[in-house]
């Protein structure tokens, strides 16, 4: 009787095997398909869905490539080709980090790769293949095959594997993180784009490229033309791509992906959960900061590798200005959400310079200061500045030329309520530190602010009759008078900001700055 459960179980076994590795479709076998449903686009865009009559080309362990017949028609080696990496190298490789293939309805593991006639892109993974034919008619008035497909345009075969590699990217995602189904929701029902987007193009160059490979140049590099791009609002795959690899990196490895891919909360709380998760008291906020400075610096030795890459190097980042010359004038710029601007300073001399920063008083901002010698390419430091409650900073650069001869300033933005689209504002402006060079003027200026009421003493060491000028960091005179060795001035009616005071006289002009609180 044991004998025949063993032999029972043994038939049921190789059943279940034989199962696992049942084709629906024979090499030569012809099938239609219905086109993407575009339902991941609000509104629905690209061409009309359409019904697609096609061949099957391969059949493999894991896959069948169908190409459409009035399509141009890839060699038989390069559809080999494909099949091959993807049954011996890209199916395993990237399930065992990400997760399973969704099996919904069609009771066939394998996965269909359709090559049919598509100019508006390359490839494509279309969640409506994921949802039942007649939710799909319903909502959108479009088709669902119900069955696990990737897209991939025949005019672009030529980087199949890139294609096909990013878009299982998309599908394991689609597997381990989406909402429910959107019946009452179409539009929104899984991962934020740029999340999304950042699995898909981290998948292509872990199983494209050998990701443990030291400094391997990138070229493409968004930071290298315009860093000044929104990350949480998609718009550029490079961007994703380095910011999922620099958090790989820096953050657990193949624990962070694995954490986050299955993560159900979106965005920027995914990120957040995943770092607590993993035991990390770094937020979004931080990592994004760390991030956009290695975008600059990719320094591996300066604070042991924190703002550096192992896999990729890069070309310079781009320069939103360059600053060799003070005072500046006042500037006005603006800056993206989770966006970044990089400002240099610079001087070949000795240099004492205060660089004043206003950023909009509803928004939040992070302005660090990268202080390097680029003749040695050795960081001296990099300091964040303080900013108070209404997003306005100082910051004392006092050996430029010295020990450093470039100050980077790095502007970011951190603030998700700002729309797609839309932007921040901010101002700075660079002045010679007077405090150091007014010692070569016979005027003395002393400020002494009284600690318990909105008073400014002035006073100077010469009998000399004075003016005495204050003026806003926009340059506009707020106050004015002539005085004999000393004043006294009532600032309570003063704005909060900072301020210039300038005390002129026949031994010349002397110049401070002062904040109101």
């Amino acid at each position: 009787m044991k004998s025949f459960k063993l032999l029972f179980f043994v038939i049921i076994a190789l059943v279940s095997s034989q199962t696992n590795c049942f084709s629906q479709f024979n090499e030569g076998d012809s099938a239609k398909f219905w086109s993407v449903t575009y339902n991941d686009w609000p509104p629905l865009i690209g061409s009309p869905q359409r019904e697609v009559s096609a061949v099957c080309k391969k059949v493999g362990s894991h896959c069948y490539v169908f190409v459409e017949k009035t399509a141009p028609q890839p060699t038989q080696s390069s559809i080999d080709a494909l099949v091959n990496d993807f049954d011996n190298h890209y199916f395993d490789s990237l399930t065992s980090v990400y997760g399973p293939v969704p099996n919904v309805f069609d009771n066939d593991p394998k996965i269909c790769i359709l090559v049919f006639n598509e100019t508006d892109w390359a490839g494509y993974f279309d969640p409506g293949q994921q949802m039942p034919d007649t939710m799909v008619y319903r909502i959108w008035n479009r088709h669902s095959n119900q069955r696990e497909i990737i897209y991939v345009s025949a005019g672009a075969f030529s980087i199949a594997n890139e294609i096909v590699t990013h878009e299982f990217g998309h599908m394991l995602h689609w597997q381990q993180d989406h909402s429910p189904e959107p019946i009452l929701n179409p539009v929104k029902y899984w991962e934020d784009a740029w999340v999304d987007e950042g699995f898909s193009t981290f998948a292509a160059i872990y199983l494209t490229e050998n990701i443990y490979q030291h400094n391997v140049m990138d070229n493409e590099a968004f930071f290298a033309t315009n860093p000044d791009k929104p990350l949480i609002y998609f718009s550029d795959y490079n961007q994703v791509k380095l910011f999922m690899l620099f958090m790989y990196e820096h953050y657990g490895r193949w624990n962070y992906i694995s954490s986050l891919i299955s993560n159900q909360l979106n965005g920027i709380a995914g990120v957040n959960s995943t770092l607590n998760q993993l035991g990390y008291t770094t937020t979004f906020d931080d990592a994004f900061e760390q991030w956009t400075i290695a975008n600059y610096v990719d320094d591996s030795l300066y604070a042991e590798g924190k703002y550096s890459y192992a896999h990729y190097n890069f070309p310079a980042a781009n320069i939103e200005t360059i600053h060799a010359v003070f005072p500046t004038n006042i500037m006005t710029k603006t800056v993206n959400p989770f966006g970044s601007d990089y400002v240099v300073f610079s001087s070949a001399t000795p240099k004492s310079i205060v660089v004043d920063f206003s950023g909009q008083t509803d928004s939040k901002y992070r302005v660090d200061f990268i202080l390097k010698n680029t003749i040695a390419n050795q960081i001296d430091t990099i300091i964040r500045m303080p900013l108070d409650a209404f997003n306005h900073g100082t910051f004392n650069i006092d050996s430029l030329g010295t020990t450093f001869n470039k100050a980077i300033m790095v502007i970011m933005n951190l603030d998700s309520s700002i729309q797609e689209n839309s932007v921040a504002s901010y101002t700075y402006s660079a002045t010679l530190n007077t405090a150091i060079e007014k010692n070569e003027l016979h005027t003395k200026l002393s400020i002494f602010p009284n600690p318990t009421a909105t008073i400014l003493n002035v006073s100077t060491r010469n009998n000399l009759w004075s003016q005495l000028e204050i003026r806003d960091v926009q340059g506009r005179l707020q106050w004015s008078e002539s005085f004999f060795n000393s004043s006294t001035i009532d600032l309570s009616s003063f704005a909060k900001g900072v301020y210039f005071i300038s005390v002129i006289n026949s031994n010349g002009v002397n110049k401070e700055k002062f904040v109101v609180n």
